[in-house]
């Protein structure tokens, strides 16, 4: 039978996509934490996930000696002998320790240090997704406003669409969808921040490339692009197919330009 503990392992490690292993140490370290909480600093502790029984294993290891100076650290041979028989003074002698000794407290220690284990590795996550993602469109929601800046929900992650990067004069409400291109990803204290651009030139030249199957067919190379964000735009095109205009494959049917939300 799944204990309770090895279930709420997987569910998480499957829910929010974190490593089992990682989720595993992280529990190992938080209740390592809350034993040198409780029982100080001194005690050399072991902590393991016992895979088979699905339960977290304490031990307490000590040195056998003859007369006790620092119970911290030593247990008598007298005491180490009726645990086992065959210890002998200079061995170190591991202890199990209950669990649940550790009182609601520490419990409460341990569980505030998986939260942030987990909040690190969510964050760790989000930011090896999006790293390599620089220049490539994105489509989210917006979420709220912040001082002219509008945070977007991308789904696993929230970004951020500073208002220089906004096209002039373009306004969203809250639960709008919003399409932009991924300026830059940075590492700060509150996790991974995402920057997202509408004004970019890139952005034009990616949302041809994602309309004019010419282009993302490599048919069609897009030489360079310039825009005034809100006003105007210019692409500088060329064929490797003499068959195939650039122009009028960029331009589309009656004059009108395929890509949108630019």
């Amino acid at each position: 039978m799944v204990s309770d503990l090895k279930r709420l392992i997987e569910q998480v490690s499957r829910d929010k996509g974190i490593d089992r292993d990682t989720l595993i140490s992280t529990l190992e370290d938080s209740v390592r934490s809350a034993v040198k909480k409780k029982f100080g600093p001194k005690r050399e502790i072991e902590v393991a996930f016992n895979d088979q029984l699905g339960e977290i294993e304490v031990f307490e290891f000590k040195n056998v000696v003859k007369k006790v100076i620092d119970e911290a650290t030593e247990i008598s041979l007298e005491q180490a002998k009726q645990m086992d028989p065959e210890s002998e003074v200079g061995d170190t002698l591991g202890l199990r320790i209950d669990p649940n000794i550790f009182g609601r407290i520490a419990a409460q220690s341990a569980k505030q240090v998986i939260i942030q284990r987990m909040k690190d590795a969510e964050r760790d996550l989000v930011f090896d997704d999006f790293k390599d993602r620089k220049s490539e469109i994105v489509n989210g929601i917006v979420q709220r406003f912040d001082k002219g800046n509008i945070i977007v929900n991308l789904g696993r992650a929230e970004a951020v669409l500073p208002t220089n990067e906004q096209i002039p004069k373009e306004t969203f409400r809250q639960g709008d969808r919003v399409r932009a291109m991924v300026l830059d990803v940075k590492k700060v204290v509150k996790g991974p921040q995402v920057i997202l651009s509408r004004t970019h030139p890139n952005f034009l030249m990616a949302l041809f490339e994602n309309e004019v199957p010419e282009i993302s067919d490599r048919i069609v190379e897009i030489l360079a692009a310039a825009r005034e964000p809100g006003s105007r735009s210019k692409i500088s095109v060329r064929s490797s197919d003499s068959d195939i205009d650039p122009v009028g494959a960029c331009v589309g049917m009656k004059g009108s330009q395929r890509p949108r939300s630019a």
